[in-house]
């Protein structure tokens, strides 16, 4: 878990077990895809196809497209849109580089 400003409020949550980028994780099942990330401390999900700049979720209501993840193998999807669901498998694209 990271130090996310809000993880107090968290800490009574049921669980929901996931996969991000091949690690089990478990985070509190109210979330949505884009924040379970936050709550597990991925700040970025893919870089800037031009200039290679690290790029996350930014307007958490589905108009930038900043939070575009691959969910149980479907490319593209926007995070923010996307409600977790037990043993969901989600890989940013940045899967490997740190």
């Amino acid at each position: 878990m990271s130090d996310f400003l809000f993880n107090h409020l968290l800490d009574d949550a049921h669980q929901c077990p996931i996969i991000v980028n091949g690690v089990a994780c478990q985070v509190p099942e109210q979330l949505n895809v884009a924040a379970a990330l936050l709550y597990l401390g991925h700040l970025a999900n893919r870089q800037h196809p031009v200039s290679g700049e690290l790029r996350g979720s930014y307007c958490h209501a589905g108009f930038c497209f900043e939070c575009l993840v691959a969910i149980d193998g479907q490319a593209n999807q926007r995070a923010c849109l996307t409600q977790i669901t037990p043993n969901m498998s989600i890989n940013t694209a940045l899967a490997g580089v740190n």
